[in-house]
C-alpha cells in the first residue's frame, strides 16, 4: 500500500510540474488502481482464510479418520484437492483474483496433507524430506497446468521447507540426504513454473532457495571449490546486468533482482572465504584486511556498474559498504583507542557514510533525470 501511495504522490508532482497532462495523469492513476488491487488487504485476508480453512478441513477429516470407510477417506481427500483446483480456475476465469488464490491454496494444502493421511492409512514408509519433495513437484506441475502464479509461489515455499528439513536431518543424523541432486531439479522445475506463470514471488523464493542450497552444500562438504563457484556466479550475474541488461531481461524478465542476488552471492562467498582462512587457518590480521578490502571493492564495483537504476542493489551495496568500513575501522583502530574514542570514531564514520550515501543517491538521480530529458 505504501508503494501505491508513493507512486500516486509522484503522479501528483508530475502533474503539478506539467511533466504530464491531466489525461495522462488520470490514465496512470486508473492503471495503478487496477494493477494494485491484487495486493489489497482483502486479497491477503482471503489467502490467509484459504490456508486456515484448508487446515480446518484437513484436521476435521483427520480427527474422524478412523470412523470413516476407506473409500470415503480417499474420496474426501481427492474431492478437496479437485474442489480447490477446479474452483480456483473457475473463479479466475470469471475475473476473481481474490477467491481464486484462496481456493488454489486450499487445493495445494490438501495435496500435501493427503500424502500424510494416505501414508498413515496404508502404513507406507517415508520421511518428511520425501513428502516435501513430492509435494513441491506436485504443486509445481499444477502451477504449470493451470498457469497459476500463486501455485508457483506456493511450490517455492514448499521447496524452501524441503531444504529446511534437509538442514535439520543433515546435522542431527548420519543419514545421507539426496538434496545435492534433488535441489537442482527442484530449482529448475520451480524456475520454469515461475517464468511460465510470471510469478515474481516464486522467482525470488527460488533464487533464495538456490543461495541457501549452495551455502548448505559448502557446509556439508567444506569444499573451497563451492565458494569459488558461488563467487564466480555472482560476478557473472553482475557483469551480465551491467553489460547485457537487455538480453538478460528478455531471457528472464528478472534482470535487476538477479544483479542484486549476484552481489549477495559474491559477498557471501568472500565472507565465508574470509572465515575459512581467518578462523580455521588462524591467519594474521593482514588476511582480515585483505578479504575485507576485497568485499569493499566488490560492493563499490557493483554500485558503479549496476547501481544507477537498481534501488535494491544500492541498498544492499550501502549496507555492505558500511559493514566493511566499520569492521576495518574497529579491527585496526578500535583495539588501540579507549571507549570514548571508539564511539567517537564510530559516530564520525557513520556520519561520513550517510554523506556518501546521500551524494551517491543525488548523483544517480541527476543522471537518470538527464537521460529522461528529450
Amino acid at each position: 500500500m505504501s508503494f501505491v501511495l508513493s507512486v500516486e504522490r509522484l503522479i501528483d508532482r508530475w502533474q503539478r510540474e506539467k511533466l504530464i497532462d491531466d489525461e495522462t495523469a488520470s490514465r496512470l492513476r486508473a492503471d495503478l488502481e487496477k494493477n494494485s488491487s491484487a495486493f489489497s488487504l482483502g486479497s491477503v485476508l482471503a489467502t490467509l482464510g484459504g490456508l486456515l480453512l484448508g487446515a480446518a478441513i484437513i484436521m476435521l477429516v483427520a480427527a474422524n479418520w478412523q470412523d470413516m470407510p476407506r473409500i470415503m477417506r480417499i474420496g474426501m481427500v481427492f474431492a478437496l484437492i479437485w474442489i480447490g483446483y477446479i474452483g480456483g480456475t473457475w473463479r479466475r476465469l470469471v475475473g476473481d483474483r481474490i477467491w481464486s488464490n484462496a481456493l488454489y491454496i486450499i487445493g495445494a494444502s490438501a495435496f500435501g496433507a493427503s500424502m500424510a493421511l494416505v501414508g498413515q492409512m496404508y502404513h507406507l514408509s517415508g520421511d518428511m524430506q520425501t513428502a516435501a519433495m513430492v509435494w513441491c513437484f506436485g504443486v509445481t506441475v499444477a502451477a504449470l497446468l493451470l498457469c497459476a502464479p500463486i501455485l508457483a509461489a506456493f511450490a517455492a515455499f514448499v521447496g524452501c521447507f524441503y531444504l529446511a528439513t534437509t538442514v535439520s536431518d543433515l546435522f542431527s543424523t548420519d543419514v545421507q540426504s539426496p538434496y545435492q541432486w534433488i535441489g537442482p531439479l527442484m530449482f529448475l522445475a520451480g524456475v520454469a513454473a515461475a517464468l511460465f506463470t510470471r510469478s515474481r514471488a516464486a522467482a525470488h523464493c527460488w533464487v533464495l532457495f538456490a543461495i541457501a542450497w549452495l551455502v548448505l552444500l559448502y557446509f556439508d562438504t567444506l569444499n573451497e571449490t563451492v565458494l569459488q563457484f558461488v563467487a564466480l556466479l555472482g560476478l557473472v550475474l553482475l557483469f551480465a546486468e551491467a553489460f547485457a541488461h537487455d538480453a538478460l531481461q528478455r531471457l528472464t524478465h528478472f534482470a535487476r533482482p538477479l544483479a542484486t542476488y549476484g552481489l549477495l552471492l559474491a559477498y557471501i562467498a568472500l565472507g565465508l572465504l574470509q572465515f575459512r582462512y581467518g578462523m580455521i587457518y588462524a591467519s594474521p590480521m593482514n588476511s582480515f584486511i585483505l578479504w575485507s578490502t576485497a568485499r569493499l571493492v566488490l560492493v563499490v564495483a557493483a554500485l558503479v556498474l549496476c547501481g544507477r537504476r537498481n534501488a535494491s542493489l544500492r541498498s544492499f551495496a550501502y549496507a555492505g559498504f558500511s559493514i566493511e568500513v566499520l569492521s576495518l575501522a574497529f579491527e585496526t583502530v578500535g583495539t588501540i583507542i579507549g571507549t570514548s574514542g571508539f564511539f567517537l570514531t564510530a559516530g564520525i564514520l557513520v556520519l561520513l557514510l550517510a554523506v556518501f550515501v546521500r551524494r551517491m543517491e543525488r548523483r544517480f538521480a541527476r543522471k537518470n533525470a538527464e537521460e529522461a530529458r528529450p
